[in-house]
């Protein structure tokens, strides 16, 4: 989805398109920082929202933040920048947890509380070079699940999606392998969130309407080998509802495995108390997924 352009003399929200006065910190209808909107408007140009979705405990913050910190250092044929200050906020954030072997804490479900990105893509092509402006909450997992069951609780969700032309699900690997029914029903649930959203149905799949590119990506894959060996067969077999919805309904979608510890352990304090902690930052398969969507908007 490319957004309209706006001005700084009109204060409209980049997300929702709301208006709001200069001196609100927030839109009041999507919660979205205002900043960003008024940065995404000094900067002119279309903007593509791409959102990354997923269950409470699905690797988000994690994954957001080692793909801006990965982008940020290249590869030279497709790497990102960011387009302001605030937007390196969760890249600073999630890097320093993982340098002092933690992992960060859960991403509140106050929407105040969401960290948003706003980092600029530029892919390298045969005879051209494309951009875009990755535009990007760190959605809590419990707002997801809330606003898909009651829709209007957590209206930035919705507002996000519908500008999105590209979209991935984070899928807990090890859950999906050993919870495979429950991570299987709740993806196909959002799923089927987002083909509601775009007005995408089994009936009309081929017949137009573009629809988003969706990635469905199986994270904490150090821990579950399977997936990487073949995303497309570990998703066939294991979230079996999900893969048949999306082949039906999407018209572009792929399946991805993708990691960023090479090993972890758990700990226990005096109480008992466990805890995981990574002992070694190994990413795999971070930036493929974004990749593969921006190339195929």
């Amino acid at each position: 989805m490319i957004a309209t352009t706006q001005t700084l003399d009109h204060c409209y929200c980049a997300c929702c398109s709301s208006s709001f006065e200069p001196y609100d910190d927030y839109c009041n209808k999507c919660q979205m920082p205002t900043s960003l909107s008024q940065s995404v408007a000094a900067q002119g140009g279309g903007h593509t929202f791409i959102s990354v979705l997923g269950a409470s405990n699905a690797g988000k913050t994690v994954y957001l933040g080692l793909l801006l910190d990965i982008l940020s250092k290249g590869p030279a044929d497709f790497k990102g920048t960011a387009a302001s200050s605030f937007a390196v906020d969760l890249q600073e954030y999630v890097v320093n947890e993982l340098e002092r072997r933690s992992f960060p804490e859960k991403t509140p479900s106050e929407a105040d509380a969401w960290q948003w990105l706003h980092y600029k893509l530029t892919m390298q092509e045969k005879k051209s070079k494309r951009t875009a402006d990755l535009i990007s909450p760190d959605f809590a997992g419990e707002a997801i699940a809330t606003e898909i069951s009651r829709p209007g609780l957590y209206p930035a969700v919705a507002h996000v999606v519908n500008r999105s032309s590209g979209l991935l699900i984070l899928c807990d690997s090890v859950r999906v392998r050993d919870q495979g029914a429950s991570e299987d029903l709740f993806a196909m649930k959002l799923a089927s969130y987002i083909a509601e959203h775009h007005k995408l149905y089994c009936e009309s799949f081929g017949k137009g309407g573009n629809g988003p590119s969706l990635a469905v990506v199986f994270t904490k894959c150090d821990a579950c080998p399977e997936a990487v060996k073949n995303p497309t067969a570990f998703a066939a077999n294991n979230t079996p509802r999900l893969h048949d919805f999306c082949r039906q309904t999407f018209r572009r979608v792929e399946f991805f495995a993708a990691g960023v510890t090479g090993s972890t352990g758990v700990i226990a304090d005096t109480r008992g108390l466990q805890m995981c902690v990574p002992f070694h930052i190994q990413p795999y398969g971070v930036l493929e997924p974004l990749r593969w969507v921006f190339a195929n908007q």
